[in-house]
């Protein structure tokens, strides 16, 4: 195991230990992480497969140690955190269950936009198709389209083990479908420089929406975040420092605002119950 995946283990076993703490019983941590491990499962089956069977992307071989097939094991363990942490937002906002998954869906591609970039500069793994910093939109969007398989399993509290069948298949339909319905003729992406300014655009608006809103008991959940954050934005500080990186910095600042709002705007009232993926599914019916 190298330096970069032990740093991920120590940044999944912090958010994983403060994560588990918000739950009522040993029951409830067991659930989160049984739900976990079959995320970690499903995500595998969609990414090993859409590797094989699509070639859009490859994983740098000596950038990871463990493999499980053609994907690194850290970022199986990853995947699950990343999709808890956008079920336990949900679940926060007191969103009904029914629109879980499309919004499920979106905040993982929102995170998606933030992680991809900033890890191919790093040089972890390298998009064949092309895209905004390198990245395909394809690309991005199968991350939110596994996590829309995930939202339906766990809106409907269905068994995890459904996350195994649902998330990889409906990944995959709603692939092809995009590629081969629209994104396949798109030929042109924008400019780098247009992308970041639309960044910084959407940022505002979601800050503006937050300020009034206020909504309360984010503050755990924004902190929950912080190492996986100064992870990401120690990368770009390592490997962004090229004149062609400047866009890209622009970008990924961009995405920073959000989440001081929630930090700073946010009242400290919490919710009644605690956000937790057991609980939610429940109580934002």
């Amino acid at each position: 195991m190298n330096l970069l995946e032990v740093v991920c283990v120590v940044i999944v076993g912090i958010w994983l230990v403060g994560r588990l703490a918000v739950e009522p019983d040993r029951a409830a941590r067991l659930m989160v992480l049984g739900r976990m491990a079959a995320m970690a499962t499903a995500a595998w089956i969609a990414e090993d497969t859409a590797i094989r069977l699509y070639g859009f992307y490859f994983y740098a071989a000596d950038r990871w140690t463990l493999f499980v097939d053609q994907v690194p094991l850290l970022v199986l363990i990853i995947w699950p955190v990343v999709v808890t942490s956008g079920i336990d937002l949900l679940g926060a906002l007191r969103v009904p269950t029914t629109r879980w998954p499309l919004l499920l869906g979106a905040l993982v591609v929102a995170d998606a936009w933030f992680i991809e970039p900033v890890a191919v500069d790093a040089g972890l793994w390298t998009w064949t198709s092309p895209g905004p910093f390198t990245v395909p939109t394809i690309g991005v969007l199968g991350w939110g389209f596994y996590a829309v398989g995930v939202g339906v399993v766990v809106a409907r509290q269905r068994s995890a083990l459904w996350m195994l069948l649902v998330a990889p298949l409906l990944c995959h339909v709603l692939l092809l479908a995009t590629w081969w319905g629209l994104l396949r003729w798109i030929a042109a992406p924008l400019p780098d420089a247009v992308v970041a300014a639309l960044g910084w655009l959407a940022a505002g608006v979601v800050v503006v929406a937050i300020a009034r809103r206020r909504p309360p008991g984010l503050r755990r959940l924004v902190f929950f975040r912080a190492p996986a954050a100064v992870f990401f934005f120690g990368l770009l500080a390592v490997y962004g420092r090229d004149a062609d990186d400047v866009a890209l910095v622009v970008w990924a600042l961009a995405f920073a605002p959000p989440w001081l709002a929630l930090l700073t705007l946010s009242p400290s009232t919490a919710p009644a119950s605690a956000p937790s993926i057991v609980t939610t599914t429940t109580a934002a019916t």
